[in-house]
This record gives structure tokens, C-alpha cells and sequence, in this order.
């Protein structure tokens, strides 16, 4: 028993993985060549699913039903409101914002413009409601609009199944779009105008009821005026003039009259009062006076007083100054009637002023309520006013309207479908394809419990690992017939698959010091190359001068009896064991490179047999006469005796397929394999494909087969 198999299975385990591991030494790098080959190693699964994704968009694409697109496009223009609606005038209008745009964007696809087009078309002629509802709603599903840039200018799709379809209809948005706008600016025109005129109407005899109760109040109270005053007011205003010329003309007529009074009471004859120097009449008479006293004179001057003719002169002389007294006299009396005059007509414009004054405090009474009512008067006026202008302006805009919009470009008939996308479809397809394989790659990795490298098998079994053995088919090989196997070892003698073998037998050597003259073949379960290997290896050593014999343990598979034929030939194992049968080694045919002891005969009790002293008496005596003993047993779950076949052992060989053994598998089996019975030597991975081992680990010597296969031509 070898020392090295009493060291702890976890410190083996560190020992061979620290040995060329490349994360082991402290550094932290990103492993590419490790990801490489993890996509080279699935590269298979990858491509199938990513065909697999790529058949289904092909079919998907052939089956799905085409999409046509047209595409009309139209532009806003500069008459449209901040508030999207049409103004008529001129600082109604806006220059057109991002969120106008937004706006007239989601006008085109709102439900009632879909409605509209749906209308103009005929679509929901003689349908039911619900059918028209559908329809309205396929209709706003399949419509889009979208700003071109920061232009005025707006994109109107349609998707319909039909090239003729998808260009109608798309062009009927655009007509209806452009329609509507106008149609809701003439709309809107009319129906202010229409509001407006009747506003107009009920304002325009607000208006004038207004004005007449103002009037009538006016009226009522004595109101009227036509500088903005009242008529009382102006009458005070003219009595007040009135009488201040009245004093003055009474006051000078007075004033006349006492100095013509106070004249003649000084005794003058009344030739200084002024109104007598005014008379004309006075005037002639003095003249007369002035005359006739001449005459007096001169007749004096030559008559005596008796003269006829100078009385007849003084008699004229006397009646002319008669006359003057008169006339001054009536002057005077003139001058008293004209003061008495001004003083009656002073007293009356008085008291028409006091009567004026009374009723001005009435007026100022009744001017509080001529506010109210001409505030009243005038607002009516000024609403009535304002509305009047508007009713014009719209009077003047009415069949001047312009469309907000206008179509830039029609749409044209669809040359091909948008819908498949064959080019877009294959393009997602490779991109979810490939997705999808290496997400498939990723979890087969992570369920992945088979064992591939060395370090894999030393880790996580914490046994050595002892070689590798090649998959035929990976392999050039001249090799045939019924145990290609066997025959490939035999014909190429130097070939990779001979080699694989001449490096487990050295491996078994060094773990063993050269000891192992008992090597056992097994596996944790059937069909895993322990019967290849076992043939092989005993070929083997049978070529390398090394007396060989071959056992077949295995009583319910019968490996390499079945395998190289042996199975009816004479006698067996059972039949040496049971003592029916004598080994005889003195002479072996040309074919034969290497003793074989089968299985030829039934025995349902073989297993005691083998495990008894029979079996074990039988090794000991072939001891003697061969150097290598190889002995096939069968696998070591399914079967309880191999545990004590392999305690009869040197080492032991636990064989696992690659990537198809579990190390669950493999660990289960190797505990059933106690260190302190049974010595197992390693274990080594049968049916390694060299074509993809170069995707695994680099510590496997089969890594490198492509650099070293010369050796082997």
C-alpha cells in the first residue's frame, strides 16, 4: 500500500490544484482565453439555438400578415392661434410654438378626426354601432403623425393591409386634417358673428333705454343742458349777469336823476343837467332861444319896450324859454321813471334769482340719480360700442379665411410591406438567436456536473488523475474490425490512442512505486470504457515484455469476453474457481498477446466465488506466474462485490467517461472505496474527444495534442 494514499483527500486536492492554476498565484486578471473557450466549447448549442430562433423568424415573417405604409406629409402655416383655434384677426395670431405643433400632432390621431375620415370615406356606412366602434378604433390604432425636426411640417402614416388601402387612407387624413382646420375657422367665424349680432341687438336697445331714462329724468327734473350744466344753473348764471346789470343801470339811472335834482335846486335853469345837453330838442331851442334874444337885442337897440314887433320878438323870446322849461322838465321827469324803471327791474331779476337759487338746491338733489343713470347710459353706450366694432371686423373677415394647413406632399402607393421587416426580423432573430444560445450555453455550463480536466477530477474528487484516454472517432485510425479498440492498439503500436494506455500503465507505476502487479479496472457506473481500458492496458503490457493476464470480474456484463469472444470458448473463471477446470499457461496461439481468463459458464451463485478464497487463492497463485495481473470488475454502484474484489487489488482504476460521469457519481463511488482497504490509484477519463478537448483546461497533456500529434504520424 503507498504512502501517498494516506494523505487527506482535501490536501491532495490543494497540492494538484495549486500546480499551474492561473488565478491560484495572487493575480486577478480577466481570463479572455477562458471565455473564448467557453464559446468555442458551445459554440454547437449556441448556432443550434440561434438557427433554431432564425427558422422561426423565417417562418414567423412567411406567415405574418404584410403591413403597407403610407406616408402624406402637411405643414402648418402662420394663421393658427396660441390656443389652436383660428382668429380672424391679425393679433389673434401666433407664431407657431413647439406645443402648437405637439397639439395639431394629437389632433390628427384623436378620435374625432379618425371619425371624420372614417365619415368622408364611407367606412361606417351600414354598419352597427359596435361594428363602427371597432372600425374606429382599428382605424386610430394603425395612424400615427410625428414633427419632422423642429419644422412645421407633420408626417401622417397609415398601416393598412393593402398597398391602395394604406395610400387612401393616409391621404384622407391629410385632406380631412386641412379641411378641418378651415372648416373650424369659417365655423367658428359664423357662429361669433351669429353670437355677436344677437348680443349686438339685445346691447343696442340696453343702450338706448338707457339713454331715455336719462333723458327722462332730465326732463322730470329740469335737468337739460347742453353745455354739461343744468338749465337752473344757467338761468342763475344769466339772473346773476342779469341783476349785476341791473344795479349798474339802476345805480347810474339814480345817479343821473339826483344830480339833475340836485342842479335845479341849486337854482340852475337847468342848462347844465347832461340830459338837457344831450336833448337835440333842447338843443333847437337854445338855438331859437339864442336867436330870438339876438333879435330882442337888436330890436331894443333901435325900438322902444313898446316896439309891436319887439313884443311879438320877446313874446316868441318868452314861449321858446317856456318851451325849454318844459323840455328839461320832462327830462327830468324822464330820468325819475328811467331810475324807477331800473330799480323795479333790479328788484325783479332779484327775486327770479332767489326763486333760481331755490331750485338749483333742488337740482343738486335730484343730480345724484342723473349720475347713476348716465353711468348706466354710458357703459351700455361703450359695451354697444365695442361690440359694433367687432361685429364689423367680422363682418369684413367673413370669407376671407385661410387654412391653417396645407399639404406639402400626397401619399403614394407603397412598394413594399414595413411589416415583415425580413432584413430587421433576421437581424433580431441573430441578436435574440445568439442571446438565447449563450443563455442556453450559461445554464448547460451551470447544470453541467460531468468531469472534463484533471484539476476538475482532482478537485472535486480529491483523487489523482491518472491519464486520458482518446475517443476513437477523434482520432485517424487504421484500425477494424469487431473490437476496434483492440485493434487499434495492435496496428498502430505508436499511435495517440496506444500512447493514451502507455501513459495510464506509467501512471499506475509511479503511484504505486512499481508495485501494482494486481491493477483492477473499474467505474462508478456501466458503460463508462473500464472494459476498454482494461483490454487495452493489458495489451499494453503484454507488448512491452511484461507476462499478462486479463480477468473478466464482471459476472452480469461479461465486458471483455463479449468483446474479444471468449464467451462460449471451454472453460472460465467460474469453472477454475469451482474447481471444474484447470488453468493451463504452457502454450498460447499466435493471436493471442495476452492470457485471458472469461466468463464462459452460468453460475447463479458466482459472486461467493469471487469474493471467497477461491478468487483469492487464485490471484495469489497467479502471482507467481505473471507480472501483470489486470482485472476487469464490474462497476462499483450497482454491484457490492467489486468493493471486495478490489481490496484483492495493488490499484485500483476507477474509469470515468468524459463530460458524462458526475462527480456525484464518481465521489459516491470512491467512498465506497475506503483508503485503508483498498488502494486506488486514480482515475482516468475514457472517450476524451481531442477534436474539442483544445476547449477545456490546459493543464491535460491531450490540450496539446495538435502541437505534439507528429510524434504520432
Amino acid at each position: 500500500m503507498s504512502t501517498n494514499s494516506l494523505v487527506p483527500a482535501d490536501a491532495r486536492s490543494r497540492d494538484i490544484a495549486s500546480l499551474g492554476d492561473p488565478v491560484s498565484n495572487g493575480r486577478d486578471r480577466l481570463d479572455l482565453d477562458g471565455s473564448l473557450v467557453f464559446f468555442r466549447r458551445h459554440a454547437a448549442l449556441i448556432l443550434a439555438t440561434m438557427s433554431a430562433v432564425l427558422a422561426l423568424a423565417l417562418i414567423g415573417s412567411l406567415v405574418m400578415t404584410k403591413t403597407y405604409r403610407a406616408q402624406a406629409r402637411v405643414m402648418l402655416t402662420g394663421n393658427v392661434s396660441a390656443a389652436g383655434q383660428a382668429d380672424p384677426t391679425q393679433a389673434g395670431r401666433a407664431a407657431i410654438s413647439n406645443q402648437l405643433v405637439d397639439t395639431q400632432v394629437e389632433i390628427i390621431t384623436s378620435r374625432d378626426m379618425v371619425e371624420r375620415v372614417a365619415k368622408a370615406m364611407g367606412l361606417t356606412d351600414k354598419r352597427t354601432p359596435a361594428e363602427r366602434e371597432a372600425l374606429i378604433d382599428q382605424l386610430q390604432s394603425r395612424v400615427s403623425a410625428e414633427r419632422s425636426g423642429e419644422s412645421y411640417a407633420i408626417t401622417i402614416s397609415y398601416d393598412a393591409d393593402t398597398p391602395a388601402s394604406a395610400m387612401n387612407i393616409a391621404n384622407a387624413f391629410a385632406r380631412e386634417y386641412t379641411q378641418w382646420e378651415l372648416q373650424l375657422e369659417q365655423n367658428q367665424n359664423s357662429k361669433t358673428r351669429k353670437d355677436v349680432e344677437a348680443k349686438l341687438s339685445r346691447l343696442r336697445d340696453q343702450a338706448q333705454a338707457d339713454t331715455q331714462a336719462l333723458q327722462n329724468y332730465r326732463i322730470a327734473n329740469n335737468l337739460l343742458s347742453t353745455s354739461g350744466t343744468s338749465l337752473t344753473e344757467q338761468e342763475i348764471s344769466n339772473y346773476e349777469q342779469q341783476v349785476a346789470v341791473a344795479k349798474a343801470q339802476a345805480s347810474e339811472d339814480q345817479a343821473r336823476l339826483n344830480t339833475a335834482l340836485a342842479q335845479l335846486r341849486s337854482g340852475s335853469d337847468g342848462d347844465d343837467v347832461g340830459e338837457a345837453l344831450n336833448s337835440s330838442v333842447v338843443s333847437n331851442l337854445r338855438a331859437q332861444e339864442a336867436q330870438l334874444a339876438g333879435q330882442v337885442a337888436n330890436l331894443s337897440s333901435r325900438y322902444g319896450d313898446n316896439h309891436p314887433e319887439l313884443i311879438r320878438v320877446r313874446s316868441q323870446l318868452s314861449q321858446v324859454r317856456n318851451q325849454i322849461r318844459e323840455e328839461i322838465a320832462r327830462v327830468i321827469s324822464n330820468l325819475r321813471a328811467k331810475a324807477d324803471v331800473s330799480s323795479q327791474r333790479l328788484a325783479s331779476l332779484s327775486a327770479t334769482l332767489g326763486v333760481a337759487r331755490g331750485k338749483l338746491s333742488q337740482n343738486n338733489e335730484a343730480m345724484v340719480g342723473l349720475s347713476e343713470l348716465q353711468r348706466n347710459a354710458e357703459a351700455s353706450q361703450e359695451i354697444y360700442e365695442t361690440y359694433l366694432g367687432s361685429y364689423k371686423q367680422l363682418l369684413a373677415a367673413e370669407g376671407s379665411e385661410r387654412p391653417n394647413a396645407r399639404v406639402l406632399s400626397w401619399a403614394s402607393l407603397p412598394s413594399a410591406p414595413v411589416s415583415p421587416n425580413l432584413k430587421l426580423n433576421f437581424a433580431l432573430a441573430i441578436v435574440v438567436g445568439l442571446g438565447l444560445g449563450v443563455l442556453a450555453a450559461y445554464i448547460v455550463e451551470a447544470l453541467f456536473q460531468g468531469l472534463t480536466t484533471p484539476e476538475e477530477v482532482e478537485n472535486l474528487t480529491g483523487q489523482h488523475f491518472l491519464a486520458s484516454i482518446p475517443l476513437l472517432t477523434s482520432i485517424p485510425s487504421r484500425g477494424a474490425g469487431r473490437s476496434k479498440a483492440i485493434a487499434t492498439v495492435r496496428d498502430e503500436p505508436y499511435g495517440v490512442f496506444t500512447e493514451a494506455f502507455r501513459a495510464l500503465g506509467a501512471s499506475i507505476d509511479q503511484r504505486t512505486n512499481g508495485k501494482a502487479q494486481v491493477v483492477a479496472v473499474t467505474s462508478a457506473l456501466p458503460d463508462e470504457g473500464k472494459t476498454v481500458i482494461s483490454c487495452c492496458l493489458s495489451h499494453v503490457y503484454a507488448v512491452s515484455g511484461m507476462r499478462t493476464i486479463l480477468i473478466d470480474c464482471d459476472l452480469r456484463r461479461r465486458g471483455f469476453s463479449r468483446l474479444l469472444g471468449k464467451e462460449s470458448r471451454g472453460a472460465g473463471l467460474l469453472e477454475v474457481l469451482n474447481g471444474s477446470a484447470q488453468l493451463n499457461f504452457d502454450h498460447n496461439d499466435n493471436e493471442t498477446v495476452f492470457w485471458t481468463l472469461p466468463i464462459a459458464g452460468d453460475d447463479e451463485d458466482g459472486d461467493h466465488l469471487l469474493t471467497g478464497k477461491p478468487f483469492e487463492d487464485l490471484i495469489e497463485n497467479l502471482r507467481t506466474q505473471f507480472d501483470r495481473i489486470v482485472l476487469d470488475l464490474p462497476p462499483v454502484l450497482p454491484i457490492a462485490y467489486t468493493r471486495v474484489l478490489a481490496e484483492r487489488a495493488d490499484a485500483v482504476v476507477v474509469a470515468a467517461r468524459w463530460r458524462k460521469t458526475t462527480a456525484f457519481a464518481l465521489k459516491a463511488a470512491l467512498r465506497r472505496l475506503p483508503s485503508d482497504q483498498v488502494h486506488v490509484a486514480g482515475v482516468a477519463l475514457s472517450q476524451v474527444d481531442l477534436r474539442q478537448r483544445a476547449y477545456f483546461g490546459k493543464l491535460d497533456p491531450a490540450f496539446y495534442y495538435k502541437q505534439y500529434q507528429k510524434y504520432y504520424a
